[in-house]
């Protein structure tokens, strides 16, 4: 008698199942490999807002200049300017051609961290608003005076003087803070 060779329905039911088995592993890994990879995609899309907000308001906090402006009435406005109990900051600085002065505000509202700005330093309203992040859950800024001492306002008795530095602290809605300290230049 002669033995036929080949497999039996038992083996190729196993390999079946461990082909199978393998095929899921394999798909659940990429799957998690896949998620993860948005998660760090979204991650890093945030971080680098962040890093653009926070690098826009640092550029014009080092260009800040001790010029007065003017508003429409022809009243002389504070070069720098920051009211108590509003996250909000409005100065001057110079343009980036080196040679134009113009007045900016930054505010937090909504959730949203916005730039204002002017047609002219001189203007009575701002023109434009840029949302520059959102999801911030809370700001907090401070100005550092001539005596080290960090001030939660700023408004000065003269127009032209400027803080040393500026801290900024963003609470994210995410959860965490994030401070940066900012010095200005043109201060004395």
């Amino acid at each position: 008698m002669r033995r036929q060779s080949g497999f039996t329905l038992i083996e190729i039911l196993v390999a079946a199942t461990l082909l199978a088995l393998l095929g899921v592993l394999g798909y659940r890994g990429l799957d998690a490999t896949s998620r993860t990879a948005g998660r760090l995609e979204t991650s890093a899309v945030r971080w680098q807002a962040i890093a653009l907000a926070t690098d826009r308001l640092g550029n014009d906090v080092r260009q800040a200049v001790a010029i007065p402006g003017r508003s429409t009435d022809g009243q002389e406005t504070p070069a720098w300017w920051q009211p108590a109990g509003r996250p909000e900051l409005t100065l001057m600085r110079s343009g980036d051609d080196g040679s134009s002065l113009r007045r900016v505000t930054y505010r937090w509202s909504d959730g949203r961290l916005e730039l204002l700005t002017w047609p002219a330093f001189d203007a009575a309203a701002p023109n434009r608003t840029h949302v520059l992040l959102e999801g911030i859950a809370g700001v907090e800024l401070a100005q550092l005076d001539q005596n080290n001492r960090w001030l939660a306002a700023w408004t000065p008795d003269q127009p032209e003087r400027l803080p040393r530095a500026l801290r900024l602290r963003l609470t994210l809605a995410e959860g965490g803070m994030i401070e940066r300290i900012f010095d200005v230049a043109a201060a004395e």
